[in-house]
Order: structure tokens, then sequence, then C-alpha cells
């Protein structure tokens, strides 16, 4: 699939100081939304997609918590304007990662800043199958 992609945007990025003891979470997720660029001075011919990852984040025993939203519009150049297109698990892992490794950055170097010593967050998709395993 060929694609071209915009900027890698950070609509929000939120850093708190929290009690290591309190309660761990890590809840990170991407959406897929359809981007209308029709009011642009020249409208795509290809599907525009949006890609969204709002994140939720206080890994267990460390001193901070994260939270925000980052986005990038993608064309997906294979895919015309008015086709109806599913993008695969696979994909959306692929387009997603930019944005994963965007948080794991902005995190390591504030917490270098904060902490004195970077945080690594390491994170590994999971589909909704193998959420659903996780609820039973």
């Amino acid at each position: 699939m060929k694609v071209n992609k915009g900027p890698i945007v950070v609509q929000s990025y939120h850093y708190d100081l929290v009690d290591p003891k309190s309660e761990a979470q890590t809840n990170l997720q991407v959406q897929v939304q359809d981007y209308d660029d029709s009011n642009s001075e020249e409208p795509s011919k290809f599907k525009m997609i949006q890609i969204m990852t709002p994140f939720g984040i206080h890994p267990e025993g460390v001193p901070f918590a994260v939270s925000g939203l980052i986005g990038q519009v993608i064309q997906l150049q294979d895919v015309g304007v008015d086709e109806d297109y599913q993008i695969t698990t696979e994909q959306m892992t692929e387009l997603s990662r930019p944005l994963v490794e965007q948080i794991q950055i902005i995190t390591y170097q504030l917490t270098a800043m904060t902490l004195d010593h970077g945080y690594e967050l390491d994170f590994q998709p999971s589909t909704p199958d193998e959420e659903a395993d996780e609820d039973k």
C-alpha cells in the first residue's frame, strides 16, 4: 500500500508526577477516521484518513503518568476518494507505529529532564481478538 503521510501532530500531551504506588495504567488506542479535505484548494483524488492515538499511561512503580492525543493525516494512494476501504490490523499497526514512537520519544525526553533519567515506554500491540481473550 502506497501512502503519503502528513506531519505528526501532538494535539495534547500531559505529564504529572504521581505516587509510584498508585494503580498502573496502560491505555493506548488507535482510531481511524475518514478525513475530508474537500474544502482545501486542491482536494485529493485519493482516500484520506486520520490516525488518532489517545493515550493514558502510568507504568507500574514509577512516579509519573502521561496522557494525550497524537494524530496524523494519511493519503492512501492506491484507493480512490469514493472507494470503500477497510484497513487491516497489520496496516493499522504499521501506520500507527510512528505515533506510538512519538509518545515514547516525548516521554523519554521529558522524564530525562524531570527525573534525571529517561524512562522508556514499551508497548506491545494487541488486536481486538487478543483483548477479548484477556477479558475471559
